[in-house]
């Protein structure tokens, strides 16, 4: 009979102890591979083999974290780069915290608090950076605050702030600009994503942006047109956000004859009176991806964006385009031919009914005279040709000469 000792249970215990071990080291190395690729993008599952989703922080960083809040959020929101180096592991600074903390997310309200002892450890000494000095007076502030008033300065302090001080020592001060914290691009933290994707009833959207880089805009902080994505509560024109970006083109551009004729527009009185189908500078220049216009290519494409611009809208005018001179030319890309823009014209465009339009038949002479160089276009010519631009089919059907051709060349247009 085989007698087993104490010394003997301990050795079987610690075969089973590493037999688990390496088939757990095997899942591991299926599950993670045996190297951990710290070059790319930074998504969770190359986190993961270290960190999982609820990884702690030590206990001597110097903020309440916990990734396990954050779990929702891809890694790459905070971390645009892979943290851990030879030099050292990368530490985020308060900007990048700011990319969603105190920021009014549009319709969603505040995003994540901006409080600061929601995240600061209470220390009782003021949360003053090294650069700061117990007193501003006679230093020199001025400059370096003009500088980063909108970035450092307005990250933690307010107006009032400013103003308490100058007050007590007579100073009188106005900014320069806005004393609102301005995040720059810091949106593309995680908008800049291709995996910010939702599903809808629709199907996947995504919500990446995309083309800034080639961008009229592309020096631009995403504030300047979302206005109501911001760090302080602002009253926003309408309910969309999209309305009220392409809202924000004449707040900052310096096309005060271009503004002042939208306001006139149909499409103006339309956003007036509520309805927010209608078009905005946005609708028809683009967001994102808007180019200027400094460049014969650029003014080209823009000429052959009647379809994107118009149609998209006004698809029933769009497709009934195309008389032989006017709309078939300019769907076959002829450059001479007639944007829609070039007959209803555009940041004023009134209702066809409007007697200011430059389509109602009193005015059609003139329009007409544009292109064409008979400048007294007479009536009789404006009658005769105008119903083709759109009616051309109709046109065809009630002439019966018209109808006799086509029914012998095969009903060809």
């Amino acid at each position: 009979m085989k007698t087993e000792t104490r010394s003997g249970r301990l050795v079987s215990a610690a075969l089973v102890a590493m037999v688990l071990a390496c088939v757990s080291f095997g899942w591991a190395a299926t599950a993670y591979g045996l190297t951990i690729d710290i070059g790319g993008t930074v998504f969770a599952d190359k986190c993961a083999p270290c960190h999982g989703n609820v990884a702690k922080t030590p206990a001597t960083f110097p903020v309440k974290f916990s990734h396990g809040n954050h779990i929702t959020y891809a890694c790459s929101s905070c971390h645009t780069q892979f943290p851990h180096r030879p030099e050292g592991t990368l530490k985020m600074d308060m900007k990048q915290c700011f990319n969603c903390h105190a920021l009014n997310h549009g319709p969603q309200g505040v995003l994540a608090t901006g409080k600061c002892f929601d995240c600061h450890y209470a220390t009782g000494k003021p949360l003053r950076p090294a650069f700061h000095t117990e007193d501003w007076a006679e230093k020199p502030h001025v400059q370096p605050a003009r500088d980063e008033l909108t970035t450092k300065c307005a990250m933690c302090h307010t107006r009032k702030e400013c103003d308490d001080c100058h007050l007590k020592t007579g100073v009188q001060w106005e900014p320069p600009v806005p004393f609102v914290y301005d995040a720059g691009t810091g949106c593309q933290a995680c908008h800049g994503s291709p995996n910010l994707v939702r599903t809808t009833s629709a199907g996947i959207k995504s919500f990446q942006v995309t083309g800034l880089e080639r961008s009229a805009h592309r020096d631009l902080s995403c504030q300047k047109c979302h206005v109501d994505f911001a760090y302080a509560e602002v009253q926003a024109p309408t309910p969309l956000w999209n309305i009220n970006a392409g809202l924000a083109c004449a707040e900052c551009h310096d096309h005060d004859a271009q503004a002042k004729a939208y306001a006139t527009s149909v499409h103006a009185k339309e956003i007036a009176k509520g309805n927010l189908r209608s078009a905005t500078c946005g609708s028809c220049h683009g967001g994102h991806d808007i180019q200027r216009l400094d460049t014969k290519e650029a003014s080209e494409a823009l000429h052959a964006s009647a379809e994107q611009m118009c149609g998209t809208c006004h698809k029933e005018y769009w497709d009934s385009y195309s008389d032989y001179y006017h709309g078939a030319a300019y769907k076959r890309g002829a450059k001479d031919a007639p944007a829609c823009w070039d007959c209803h014209d555009a940041h004023d465009v009134k209702a066809a009914g409007d007697p200011a339009s430059p389509v109602d038949p009193a005015n059609l002479p003139a329009t007409c005279a544009r292109c064409h160089q008979h400048k007294d276009s007479s009536e009789s010519f404006v009658r005769a040709s105008r119903d083709l631009i759109h009616k051309k089919v109709v046109v065809r059907q009630e002439n019966g000469l018209l109808r006799f051709v086509g029914s012998i060349l095969g009903g060809r247009d």
